[in-house]
Order: structure tokens, then C-alpha cells, then sequence
């Protein structure tokens, strides 16, 4: 693509990872680079380098003075510094969206509420056992601003949706959606602008490229019968249909009257039915990339849960214990219960909140009679209960700390249960991520 940022005046407003990335790229672009952060001890480790610009107040002078305005995730297109910047006719675009410009080959963008980074670890996996050349990136892996090479490659990338909300022409040439589910309401003010995020991934992509969906989606099925340019290629676990589905452990596709055996996943290690959509939206795209089925049933058999989701931690005098941490939301949580509906099942839940509305999550744990007790904790916990109390759920418990509702959860454990911490809450009220969280629940759980 034609350098439109060469001797360009361009601020990035937000400087983590991200930012740093879109630095660095811009810099070798030859653009003017100006750099602002909030943090102003981050702004003064970049005292003295090349080329760079420090803003430590985004006022009208400096918005009179770019031209582009490059933003990091965490910055929201409803921010008064990006409504300021488009008041003063600067084009604003997201880091990944930057990156986007300047690669080559397959841009294979995977989005949806739950299961990206699964379903794009998978289909990066399938690529590297079929020799071919592939970065992952975006949400998962890195910057897609700092993995830019000369020659053609396959970009797996997992993309959210705060990615996606400053996106104005991103251009997969395959790009799949796993669900929607209401989620990070607090950032996206509504469901509907969430969904309208989620659906960038598509708004500029061409008739000859892919959309592959989840059919058991409702959302996601209703897209069949409106004017979408890619071809669409959907995946079910629930039913027969023309695309990809699962049958007694076995994968097919049909077309038509034509049904053609896929894999046999039998052996997959990954837990639960929702695993299952992520393994058939990974199969889908990995054979329009023309990759063998035999390469792509043993990658897939052979692939293991990534660490937060669902991944077993230990098993404790017959009881075990599996770290879902990633589960931010009840739709996440509500799966993670479906995939041990036959086990006795102690729940870990709460955290800091986006806005969310607990009451489906309490009414199925109110009808899931496997589930022995709930442990509650984090900044949510007045929320969780009154929902609780509305919907009849009594079996729960109340703990102040998050180690004490590990040892609690154990404490309530026999021999033969599940001790499940999906919490369906964001993690910042006690830890800095939800990585963080999953790892104190793992060193607590190996002190048992």
C-alpha cells in the first residue's frame, strides 16, 4: 500500500504495547510522530528519543496540527479526545487497523464474544503443522504493528471488540465470528453498538472472500438473509446443515445433497460443546486455506486447552479443580457450567463489574442441580446476591477475599467433584488481569 504517513503529523494517544508498536512502524514511515499517554511517567520514558513528540495535554492546538490520530485498545471512540480529534477533521483509526495497511497475504481475522483466542491459537496450530508461514497476533500474540513482513503470510488474528470499534476498513480475506452475547456494555454503552463493533469485521470485505459464522447463533444465522458480501460459511454443533457440523464425534461438511467426512475428533482434549464451535469455525477456515484434512485432524486431536480456560489445575484427595478465569462474562460461565452438567460442581464467581446483568447466569444456576454451592466474592457480590435472592438461589456463600473462596470452595468438596472458577466478572478489583487472577488460583490450589 502507498505510504500516506510519510512527513504526516500523527499522534498516538495511548503508549503500551500497542502504542509503542505504532510508534516504532510510524516512525520507519517517516511520519511526524507525536505521543500522549495519561500515565505521565510512561510519556517521561520517552524523554529523548528520535522523533518523538511528547503531548502532555491534548488540547485544540495540537488537533489543529495533525493529521492522523492513531488510538491503542484501550481507548474508546466515545472518548472526548477522539470526539475532539474527528471535530477538527483527524482521521482517527486503531492500531490494528494501522498494521493492516502494510501486510501481505492472508489477513484471517477471528472475533466474537467467547472463544477467539481459542479458535485463533487453533487455527494458527493447524498452520504451523502444515508448514506454511503464519504470525498470530492482534488480541492474542502481538501487535500486528510490530509482526509486519516483506513477503506473503498468513495472519491469524484475533481481533475484539474494542479493536474493531475504530475500525473503518479492515479487509480479512477470511474472517469468522464464534457468537454474540451482550459484554463490555461499560465501554460499548449499548448491545447494539457492540454488535455493530463485531461487524466491522466484514463491512469491507469483498465477494471473493470468507465469512464463516456460528449457525446456533441467532444473531449470527439472521445474517444469512441480509446483503453481506463475503461468501458465508456457517458451522453447528446442534444440527445437520449445509456447512460444517458434527455427528457422533465426527466432522462433515455438506453441500447440498453432498456430505463429505472431515475429522474424526474423538480424542479432542479440548472440554465442552462450546470447544466443539471453536474446532469447527478453526476446520472451516484451515481448509480454505487449502490445508490437508489429515494435517488438520491430528493438529486438532492433539491441541491443548490454552491456560484461564478451562484448563485443569490439579486434582486435590479426588476433587478437581479447573481455572476458567477467562470467563469475564455469565454467557462464558453459563458454558463452562454446561460442560460438567453431570459432575457435581462447586462455583467460584465474582469480580469487578462492566455492567452486567447476572440474572440469566442465577437462574441457571438456580436449575443446574449438579451445582452444590456458589462462593461469591469481589466488588460484584451485592449485585450476584440480589440477583440470587430474586431468582430462589440459596446454595451460596459469601467470601471477602478471593483466597479465602478457594479454600471455602474446598471445603465444601467431595471426593469426585469439580471445583470451577469462572467467575463471569472482569478481574481489576483484586488483581490486574485475569491472568493474574488464574494464576493465584492455581499457586492457592497447589497449596492445598
Amino acid at each position: 500500500m502507498k505510504n500516506i504517513y510519510k512527513n504526516k503529523n500523527v499522534l498516538i494517544v495511548g503508549m503500551g504495547k500497542s502504542g509503542v508498536s505504532s510508534f516504532e512502524l510510524l516512525n520507519k514511515l517517516g511520519a511526524f510522530c507525536y505521543i500522549y499517554d495519561k500515565n505521565k511517567l510512561v510519556l517521561a520514558s520517552f524523554e529523548g528519543k528520535h522523533n518523538c513528540n511528547i503531548v502532555y495535554n491534548l488540547c485544540d492546538e495540537i488537533f489543529k496540527l495533525i493529521d492522523f490520530m492513531i488510538i491503542s485498545p484501550g481507548i474508546s471512540i466515545y472518548d472526548e479526545c477522539v470526539k475532539s480529534a474527528k471535530l477538527f477533521g483527524v482521521k482517527v483509526l486503531g492500531e490494528f487497523e494501522l498494521g493492516t495497511e502494510f501486510i501481505k497475504g492472508n489477513l484471517i481475522g477471528i472475533t466474537g464474544t467467547n472463544g477467539k483466542t481459542t479458535t485463533a491459537s487453533l487455527v494458527y496450530s493447524i498452520i504451523k503443522s502444515a508448514k506454511k508461514v503464519g504470525i498470530l497476533c492482534g488480541n492474542v500474540g502481538e501487535p500486528i504493528t510490530e509482526n509486519i513482513l516483506p513477503f506473503k503470510t498468513n495472519y491469524v488474528a484475533e481481533i475484539s471488540s474494542f479493536q474493531l470499534e475504530s475500525s473503518n476498513a479492515i479487509h480479512p480475506h477470511i474472517a469468522a465470528i464464534t457468537n454474540i452475547t451482550p459484554n463490555h456494555l461499560d465501554r460499548h454503552l449499548t448491545f447494539k453498538n457492540y454488535v455493530e463493533a463485531k461487524f466491522n469485521i466484514f463491512k469491507s470485505m469483498k465477494k471473493s472472500d470468507y465469512l464463516v459464522l456460528n449457525y446456533d447463533d441467532k444473531i449470527l444465522r439472521k445474517l444469512q438473509n441480509q446483503k453481506v458480501k463475503p461468501k458465508i460459511i456457517y458451522v453447528s454443533v446442534n444440527k445437520e446443515i449445509n456447512g460444517y457440523y458434527v455427528k457422533n464425534n465426527i466432522v462433515y461438511f455438506k453441500k447440498c445433497k453432498k456430505i463429505k467426512k472431515i475429522a474424526d475428533i474423538t480424542n479432542l482434549q479440548l472440554i465442552g460443546k462450546h470447544n466443539l464451535q471453536n474446532v469447527l469455525i478453526a476446520i472451516a477456515i484451515c481448509k480454505l486455506l487449502k490445508i490437508k484434512t489429515n494435517v488438520i485432524q491430528k493438529s486438532v486431536v492433539e491441541f491443548q486447552p490454552l491456560k484461564h480456560r478451562l484448563q485443569f489445575v490439579k486434582d486435590v484427595n479426588g476433587v478437581e479443580f479447573v481455572n476458567d478465569s477467562k470467563s469475564t462474562s455469565p454467557e462464558s460461565t453459563i458454558t463452562a457450567i454446561k460442560a460438567f452438567n453431570k459432575t457435581p460442581l462447586i462455583l467460584i464467581l465474582g469480580g469487578s463489574d462492566k455492567d452486567t446483568n447476572f440474572s440469566v447466569l442465577a437462574k441457571k444456576i438456580k436449575n443446574s442441580l449438579n451445582i452444590k454451592v456458589v462462593i461469591v466474592n469481589g466488588a460484584t457480590t451485592k449485585k450476584i446476591v440480589s440477583c440470587f435472592k430474586k431468582c430462589g438461589v440459596k446454595n451460596y456463600v459469601v467470601e471477602d477475599q478471593f483466597e479465602n473462596a478457594v479454600i471455602t470452595a474446598y471445603k465444601h468438596s467431595t471426593s469426585g467433584s469439580v471445583v470451577l472458577l469462572s467467575p463471569a466478572c472482569a478481574s481489576f478489583d483484586q488483581f490486574s488481569c485475569y491472568e493474574e487472577r488464574g494464576e493465584r488460583f492455581i499457586d492457592l490450589v497447589n497449596k492445598l
